[in-house]
């Protein structure tokens, strides 16, 4: 499941806290909804310069991927572990180059339990904050020459669900 590659890990909570930080610099004291859209896309333009360097650690020392579905499946149980340290719950595609990455408890959005008359911003903020995800997923996938769109969602406050549309498959013939 692991890879053999010998990676410096941090605290989660550092992590996390890092990550709540780098929101709140990015949205302002009475939040409009161009400020989520901003942090957002600044957490996911990190998540996605993380993503391409951690899959080219990751596979290193693998030997190339055949097909697409491969590149999904390393990216569901792998990389994902390498990161949060447990695999995607489910994955689903519809075979025309859409997949379904869900994943039913991710280990930020865990640590949100606001109270109730505050769950609503509070599922906001998780959108936000998955971003992040979001993009180390297509960072991994560009740098594993697949090119694609990555949407997330946030149904409830621990789940992300993840839907990858292929732009560019894996050329077979490398």
């Amino acid at each position: 499941m692991s890879s053999s590659v010998a990676v410096a890990e941090v605290a989660e909570s550092s992590f996390a806290l890092l990550q709540i930080e780098a929101v709140n610099m990015w949205i302002a004291d009475a939040p409009k909804p161009a400020d989520y859209a901003r942090a957002a896309r600044r957490l996911e333009a990190v998540g996605f310069h993380v993503g391409h360097r951690l899959a080219e650690l990751v596979v290193k020392d693998r030997s190339r991927f055949d097909s697409t579905l491969e590149v999904i499946k390393f990216i569901c149980k792998d990389f994902w572990y390498e990161v949060y340290r447990k695999q995607i719950d489910k994955l689903q595609t519809n075979n025309r180059g859409v997949y379904m990455l869900q994943d039913n408890r991710h280990r930020m959005l865990s640590r949100c339990s606001p109270s109730l008359e505050r769950q609503a911003s509070a599922k906001q903020l998780a959108g936000v904050y998955a971003k992040y995800s979001s993009g180390l997923i297509r960072g991994a996938l560009h740098g594993l020459g697949v090119i694609a769109s990555v949407a997330v969602e946030v149904p409830e406050l621990a789940a992300a669900h993840f839907t990858i549309r292929i732009q560019q498959a894996l050329d077979s013939s490398r």
